[in-house]
């Protein structure tokens, strides 16, 4: 059995969820980490293009697109 190479950081994530104030830092981590997630399974995790500029675009579109769906969530929820 070894330890894992995060477990520093896991151990610290763990003794931030018992105080409140730690947990209100995990929870805009969550937040970032989730939004992040939705545009990495929109468009996929490798390069879809050769260079930087076509994939910057490619990033910012799909980053654009789940904005629209979030605004989108946000005023059907309101409405």
């Amino acid at each position: 059995m070894s330890i894992a190479e995060d477990e520093a950081l896991e151990s610290k994530f763990r003794r931030l969820q018992q105080t409140g104030p730690g947990r209100a830092v995990l929870l805009e981590r969550t937040a970032v980490e989730h939004a992040l997630a939705h545009i990495a399974a929109r468009k996929g995790y490798s390069a879809r293009y050769i260079g930087t500029r076509r994939n910057l675009f490619d990033l910012r579109r799909a980053a654009a697109i789940q904005n629209l769906v979030a605004a989108q969530r946000l005023i059907h929820e309101a409405g």
